[in-house]
């Protein structure tokens, strides 16, 4: 059998997959623990192997251990879609991927994909029952998160927890492939979805899940005809790193413990050359190069003006960085890392918004996403159908602004005033 054929078999293989279909709409379609080979933007053959943290662990081993599936709806309208990249956090080492699992704040990541990776409890965006959604009629993607590793990941790496709570200090693998797993959704898409009158695609993700909608952003882009019109929205998370962080990443040899250097689209300017930004100037120097690669498409950010939770993360990186590795070390007890966070945030929007094509939205207050109601449920309805703290604008009608061609109402950049609820 030809190499050409036998690639078409395994992806034909890939893309049967095992699927549910519930009550709501919602179809979860499963993919299996094996090997698969796939053919790269880049024309290069790259085998992926789906899965979460810790899939390959028996049910005796007492955590969640499931395969990874992800979900789809099928709107009314069926030119228009979008592909959504979920949140949970993440980890590097064996204090954030094993120990804070344990003991601390909260963990650093979340590798149970049946936790807060249902689209069905996710609300905002996902709200489909609510009548000012404005994609309540699109057709939907969904991809958990239980990886750890931003959507970017495809590595198993060694661990050992440094406090011995885990597996008695014993090396545990977690499989960081995130990238693997958005790659069998990619490969779903191009065989199940129907493409060639596309009219609309909004790529994006929440938390972990922006950093995944914008490094994986081409890989989407390039499945659909130059006349459609896609947007790109990431919330809650703008890129605040250390440079002990950025390099452990973007510059071994390796691509760190997430094996990034196999993953991104380095053909695409602004991923290119990650390795050569400093952690002061990275998303920025990131959105301004891909902004300015795909000049027809729209950028868009969503933040609160202090996000606790992109806080707390900078603080853990921080914390790490100097040689902790006591979950319980790693609370927020000065106000120094709010300060910090707040500053960089608004050095780094400020100059994303120098492109045309790139916007933002700044609400008030600590809460983290504006998507999504995991971090802050506000029944009936939402915090993404109440939020209007920059300029008295509706977070709703700000990203149904960017999904709508009308050009008599331009998309503004928008901020909350005054201190902006701080802490």
């Amino acid at each position: 059998m030809e190499i050409n054929q036998l690639l078409r078999l395994v992806i034909v293989v890939l893309c049967l997959l095992v699927s549910s279909v519930f009550a709501d709409g919602w179809q979860r379609i499963e993919v299996p623990n094996a090997l698969s080979t796939v053919v790269d933007d880049d024309g290069l053959h790259r085998e992926i192997k789906p899965g979460c943290a810790f899939s390959y662990l028996p049910d005796d081993a007492g955590v969640s251990n499931q395969a990874f599936h992800f979900y789809y709806r099928k709107g009314k309208k069926k030119d228009k879609t979008l592909i959504y990249f979920n949140g949970g956090g993440a980890c590097w080492n064996g204090s954030t991927c094993l120990t804070s699992l344990m003991v601390g704040d909260r963990p650093a990541y979340n590798p149970a994909i049946e936790v807060e990776n249902n689209p069905s409890q996710v609300g905002g965006i996902l709200d489909l029952s609510h009548s000012d959604n404005p994609f309540r009629e699109w057709s939907i993607i969904f991809i958990p998160y239980c990886t750890g590793d931003v959507h970017i990941g495809s590595k198993d790496t060694l661990y050992s927890d440094p406090l011995g709570l885990v597996n008695e200090g014993n090396p545990v693998i977690v499989q960081h492939r995130g990238f693997d797993n958005f790659m069998a959704v990619r490969e779903w898409i191009k065989i199940n979805i129907d493409r060639k009158d596309a009219e609309k695609v909004l790529v994006a993700g929440s938390s972990a899940g922006s950093y995944g909608a914008i490094l994986n952003f081409s890989r989407l882009h390039s499945l659909y005809p130059n006349k459609t019109v896609i947007a790109l929205l990431t919330d809650a998370g703008v890129g605040v790193f250390t440079q002990p962080f950025i390099e452990l990443f973007f510059k071994s040899d390796d691509g760190g413990p997430w094996g990034v250097e196999s993953t991104l689209a380095t053909w695409i300017p602004g991923i290119d050359h990650l390795g050569a930004y400093g952690a002061e100037t990275f998303y920025q120097d990131l959105v301004t190069n891909m902004a300015g690669y795909f000049k027809k498409n729209r950028f868009a950010q969503y933040t609160t003006a202090w996000d606790s939770v992109q806080v707390y993360f900078l603080n853990v990186m921080q914390q790490t960085d100097g040689g902790s590795v006591d979950p319980r070390e790693w609370s927020i007890t000065e106000t120094w890392p709010w300060l910090e966070w707040h500053a960089r945030m608004l050095a780094t929007l400020d100059m994303v918004s120098l492109n045309k094509n790139a916007y933002f939205y700044i609400g008030s207050g600590i809460y983290h996403t504006g998507l999504t109601d995991l971090f802050k449920p506000i029944p009936p309805i939402g915090y993404f159908y109440l939020e209007h703290s920059a300029e008295n604008t509706f977070l709703v009608d700000w990203v149904r602004q960017l999904v709508t061609d009308d050009k008599e109402t331009e998309l503004r950049n928008l901020s909350c005033d005054s201190d902006c609820g701080a802490p």
